[in-house]
């Protein structure tokens, strides 16, 4: 169940692949969203708008030693982890060296260290903070589709100590698009505007497009696709240029103190953040990087070295940033492409840039070129399309999940509203059920025979009971009712429903759980009431042996990154049995050890 209390104070968080953001509202008020930028490092406290997601553990005892600004590579004594945050999701693989599991150990311990420092520094400007009843808002990147892994680290997050307390409560809102989208939506957008937000991050980019519904006081937004993200963004850039220098480093090997690959990385800290974060500017066609691990003032020609400096090309940076851009631009194609398809007279006004690699100056040129000056794309909804950008990018995600949910609260005591009060579906849901056998729609399936009313069932089947991109509406819930036969002394038994989901296009749906493309997302456990159920052939005359034959509605509630089911009984009355349902997520990161359960016998589709 959730926890009703009314916030005392929102406090939004961002974590993301290199750096996190925390900003936070106090009630009742809920006045605009202040970010902490007082965060501590080696030099005593450093001011920051965002604080560095890393973690440092000691080279000899591999316990947690420090974390944020404090965790340095010129520390010889400590391993510094980072840029973990997109291996947390065990779908995900690139050239990193380390598990999942690794990353969840890094993820926890960073999160309890955020959280330890998030607390002191609200001690220290709020009275009686450790009175208020605080909500924690978690953003997820667009790319992390299942809701299974998104339960398994809300986990982490409540043990990192984020619901330590009865006044703490923790809720994953939006995904990182979403917020984006909201915060830009501030900035003197008119009523009816069109627009698609590109939140460009550190590891990923995430697209959203979006229709302005109001701005009278209040935000409200129609998303007209899903979200949609890749594994995009500024740490790739920083990847492929370490790879290059590595590559240098490794032929003068024999006259450096340290291995050239790490010696490559500490070559990416200072200097080239800067030539990175400036690029096109200035236009120069060299820039030089100290080697760090070279002593004295040393030439090695055969690897671009002078007086103990790498020469880095001008193109060699452009072509990594291409490398990317070319990939945010097949996003933006595809999402621009499905709106001229879906809504064929509606004209996008802007394009919106956010995040890191979204302040990028060189983005904002090659986006600009490529839409609003129609070089290598044009559409029927884009001709008068303009590009811009969110006022701070790099705040813009955990700004808009503070606006969201202080507007979703409302002033006082009074009724908020929500921000989107419509969503796009990211994947397609379906339920597993049995269903009767029909020659026509099922030859060649496997079925069984019933012994309690006797007929032919095909077990397994999945009926898809929501679609990706479909318009579902917030709040309301996707009903659907079904029956189930339950043997005579069976009736007070627990039964089980199972939740499955596919990202496969919604013409290619699986038919079984067993086919391509079908994945476990939750099992659910329930237990009926008696005003849920009737007896059957309880009659003398009546041939055959009795059983239970019970109907009931099946809801599931889907948000930006989560599912929520209720089971309503007899005449739309929701049955205290049903008041706490025991749902048990399939996190992908564990392996699945119990014998797989035969739930498809369990529901049978009514109508």
């Amino acid at each position: 169940m959730l926890d009703m209390r009314r916030p005392d104070i929102v406090v939004g968080i961002d974590i993301g692949q290199t750096c996190s953001g925390v900003a936070y509202s106090i009630g009742p008020d809920w006045s605009d969203p202040k970010t902490i930028n007082q965060w501590p490092s080696n030099d005593g406290m450093e001011k920051a708008d965002k604080v560095a997601t890393r973690v440092g553990y000691s080279k000899t005892r591999k316990t947690l030693r420090n974390w944020g600004f404090e965790s340095v590579f010129g520390d010889e004594t400590i391993e510094v982890r980072e840029q973990f945050k997109l291996t947390l999701d065990p779908k995900y693989q690139d050239y990193r060296p380390y598990s999942c599991h690794d990353a969840r150990q890094w993820y926890f311990d960073y999160l309890t260290c955020l959280h330890r420092q998030i607390e002191n520094y609200f001690d220290t400007v709020i009275p009686r903070f450790r009175t208020m009843n605080v909500e924690y808002t978690f953003s997820t990147p667009t790319t992390w589709t299942n809701p299974a892994m998104i339960a398994s680290l809300e986990k982490l997050i409540k043990k990192a100590g984020f619901a330590g307390t009865v006044n703490q409560t923790v809720r994953i809102a939006l995904t990182e698009a979403e917020a984006a989208a909201i915060e830009a939506s501030t900035t003197q957008y008119r009523k009816g505007d069109i627009f698609l937000i590109c939140d460009a991050g550190g590891g990923t980019t995430d697209v959203n497009t979006l229709r302005v519904k109001s701005t009278d006081g209040r935000i409200e937004l129609e998303p007209l696709d899903h979200v949609e993200g890749v594994s995009v963004g500024s740490t790739l850039i920083d990847f492929k240029m370490a790879e290059h220098i590595g590559g240098r480093l490794q032929l003068i090997k024999e006259h450096l103190d340290q291995d050239p690959m790490y010696l490559a990385e500490e070559m990416l800290a200072g200097k080239f953040q800067t030539v990175k974060h400036s690029f096109p500017n200035p236009p120069v066609e060299q820039f030089y990087l100290d080697v760090k691990g070279l002593a004295g003032s040393q030439s090695f020609p055969e690897a671009g070295i002078v007086n103990s400096k790498m020469i880095i090309d001008r193109s060699t940076l452009k072509d990594f940033f291409d490398e990317q851009i070319t990939q945010i631009f097949q996003l933006i194609d595809e999402r621009l492409m499905a709106l001229e398809t879906g809504f064929p007279d509606q004209q996008v006004s802007y394009v919106i840039l956010s995040g890191g690699l979204g302040s990028s100056p060189y983005l904002y040129m090659e986006v600009k070129r490529r839409y609003e000056m129609n070089y290598g794309f044009k559409s029927n909804n884009t001709s008068l399309i303009r590009i811009m950008r969110v006022l701070e990018p790099q705040l813009a995600v955990v700004r808009g999940l503070v606006r969201e949910r202080t507007q979703q609260l409302g002033l006082s005591t009074s009724i908020g509203q929500e921000v989107f009060k419509t969503r796009r579906c990211r994947n397609s849901y379906g339920i597993v059920v049995r269903a009767p056998y029909d020659e026509s729609k099922h030859q060649g399936l496997q079925f069984f025979k019933d012994n309690l009313n006797r007929g032919r069932w095909v077990p397994n089947l999945v009926e898809w009971f929501v679609k990706e991109g479909e318009e579902i509406k917030v709040g309301e819930g996707i009903p659907r009712r079904y029956t189930a036969t339950l043997g005579e002394h069976d009736h007070h038994n627990t039964r089980e429903a199972q939740i499955v989901m596919s990202s496969l296009p919604a013409g290619q749906l699986p038919q079984l759980t067993t086919d391509k493309g079908c994945e476990k997302v939750v099992m659910i456990k329930y237990q009926l009431t008696g005003n849920d159920m009737k007896l059957k052939n309880r009659q003398l005359w009546k041939v055959g042996k009795k059983y239970w034959k019970a109907e009931f509605i099946f809801v599931v509630n889907i948000g930006p990154a989560d599912l929520r089911f209720n089971i309503v009984g007899k005449n739309g009355v929701l049955s205290s049995g049903h008041d706490k349902l025991d749902v048990e997520f399939m996190d992908p990161y564990q392996e699945q050890s119990s014998p797989k359960s035969q739930v498809a016998t369990e529901f049978i589709r009514y109508g």
